[in-house]
C-alpha cells in the first residue's frame, strides 16, 4: 500500500479540541511499531496525518470513537510540509482548498445533525 496524507476535521460544535486528537494518534503511534512512520500535524480545524494508507485508516477510525458523528475525514491533495502549498515560500496569503475547507467545516454541524437523526430513526 502507499502513503497516504488525510485532513481530519472536528466539527465546531464538538468537545473535542485539535490537541486532544493529536494526543489520542500520538498515543496511539508510540504504542504500535508498525504505525512508527506516521505523521501528524495539529492544525486549528484539527489535524493532518500521513503514513502508509492502513495505518492511517485504522487511526481514523480509532479516533472517530471520540465523536462518532462530530469527527471527519478526507484525502488531502499535497504532504505535510509540501514547500508547495507552504504560506512562507508562497508569500503568505490562504493555502490553495483554504477556503473549500473552511465552507466544509462550517457544515459539519449540519452533517452531525442529520447523522443523529437517521441514528435516532433506526434506532425506533
Amino acid at each position: 500500500m502507499g502513503i497516504e496524507t488525510r485532513v481530519i476535521l472536528i466539527s465546531p460544535d464538538s468537545e473535542i479540541t485539535p490537541s486532544q486528537l493529536k494526543g489520542k494518534i500520538l498515543s496511539m503511534i508510540s504504542e504500535d511499531a508498525r504505525k512508527a512512520g506516521v505523521k501528524v500535524k495539529e492544525t486549528c480545524f484539527g489535524a493532518f496525518i500521513e503514513g502508509e494508507e492502513e495505518n492511517v485508516r485504522a487511526i481514523i477510525d480509532e479516533v472517530r470513537k471520540m465523536d462518532k458523528n462530530g469527527i471527519f475525514s478526507k484525502p488531502r491533495g499535497f504532504p505535510i510540509g509540501d514547500h508547495r502549498i507552504c504560506r512562507a515560500t508562497r508569500r503568505g496569503g490562504p493555502r490553495p482548498g483554504f477556503h473549500q475547507l473552511e465552507l466544509e467545516y462550517a457544515l459539519l454541524p449540519r452533517v452531525r445533525e442529520a447523522l443523529n437523526k437517521l441514528e435516532r430513526e433506526k434506532g425506533r
